[in-house]
């Protein structure tokens, strides 16, 4: 590390050293389980002492490490919202737990973490394969959601191979279940390269795939990391030099931590075990279902579900049929669940299935939706 305090490396190594990007908690021994550590991180505005801050809770894809919300911290504190990014199991130092509890351990740990922070209510944010984890958490824990802003944010939201109809994916499904054993290791062959930071999310898959598909979108990447530094440098007073250092940096310490938990998430992304590994999301469209009939036998004086996704232009990993299939299931026929749900759906230009998780108009818009509903009432 330089030794000038003021050099982007060395900035970069004390903004990535803050406590609050480092936290731990224990979730207490179950009759299904033993005691669980959970590392978890707090990025943006710090909590006021009347626990009023508008808080996300924001959930990953694959490789679902706390590092990846660091590029929000500066977004978020100059915004005023707090975003809270939790190690799902297998990662950080989170204890690993088999692929068929994943689903289960998340929906106990989530309301038990908000209760010890003091946290009463959040707003849900997820990227790619955090979405079954977020629908997963609007189903099983509903009333943590600020009663007045049932607003949901999905990124590139996963959609099962088999609606999604890609076949790069379909392709990903003939590996042998025992190579994913190792599925952990290979990023640091691929991202180690100073790639985005959210790249984890589904960059491994991507890369794959590119090689299946030549399908190469490097310098797109490039230019648009290039444009999300520079207006992240200009609006919330982090350089561009040493943004690059705390994508290096973050990327770095990830794989340095627990990463044996992806194996078990490539596995639940493409459908590998014959378990119930997406909890109550198995179907979309059931899910939904069962989500609009719950919602209209609630009494929350007409406030509606928000459901926003946002799609890549280009996206390798879902596609357009994909994308078309997941609207489909929010909308229903004719808009039949218009009178419990509002969706909408936006395609983010110049953006891929990673990239568009670091769009700071993206997040943004998110922050700020967020701040205009909950005001300062939201706990």
């Amino acid at each position: 590390m330089s030794s000038d305090p003021t050099s982007p490396v060395s900035l970069a190594h004390s903004y990535i050293a803050n406590a609050r990007f480092h936290r731990r908690f224990t979730l207490e021994a179950t009759a299904t389980h033993g005691p669980l550590n959970v590392t978890y991180a707090e990025f943006g505005r710090q909590p006021d002492e009347s626990g009023t801050t508008p808080t996300i809770l924001l959930i990953p894809g694959m490789f679902s490490s706390r590092y990846l919300g660091v590029q929000l911290h500066a977004i978020a504190d100059k915004l005023g919202v707090r975003v809270l990014v939790v190690d799902r199991p297998g990662m950080g130092g989170s204890t690993d737990v088999p692929l068929v509890q994943r689903m289960s351990i998340w929906v106990e740990l989530v309301p038990r973490l908000l209760t010890h922070l003091g946290i009463q209510h959040v707003a849900l944010a997820s990227h790619s394969a955090g979405t079954m984890y977020l629908l997963n958490t609007l189903y099983h824990c509903p009333d943590l959601l600020y009663p007045n802003n049932m607003a949901i944010n999905m990124l590139a939201p996963w959609v099962d191979p088999a609606h999604s109809h890609n076949t790069s994916m379909q392709m990903l499904q003939y590996i042998p279940t025992k190579a994913f054993g190792i599925w952990h290791r290979i990023p640091r062959f691929f991202l180690l390269q100073a790639g985005p930071a959210f790249a984890s999310s589904g960059a491994v898959v991507k890369k794959v795939t590119n090689a299946i598909s030549s399908n190469d979108t490097s310098s797109q990447d490039n230019s648009h990391q290039e444009k999300q530094r520079r207006h992240i440098e200009e609006v919330y007073g982090v350089s561009r030099d040493m943004q690059a250092e705390l994508d290096s940096l973050m990327h770095k310490y990830m794989f340095e931590e627990n990463t044996v938990g992806a194996n078990s998430e490539a596995l639940q992304c493409l459908r590998k075990e014959p378990n119930n590994t997406w909890g109550k999301c198995e179907d979309y469209e059931v899910f939904v279902r069962e989500i609009v009939d719950l919602e209209r036998g609630r009494d929350r004086e007409g406030t509606p579900l928000r459901i926003q996704a946002y799609f890549a232009e280009s996206d390798v990993m879902i596609g357009k049929k994909g994308q078309a299939y997941f609207e489909e299931c929010w909308r229903g026929t004719n808009g039949e669940y218009k009178d419990v749900v509002e969706f909408a759906s936006t395609t983010v230009p110049d953006t891929d299935h990673d990239t568009l998780a670091l769009s700071v108009d993206v997040w943004e818009g998110i922050f700020q939706g967020v701040l205009e509903v909950v005001g300062s009432h939201s706990n």
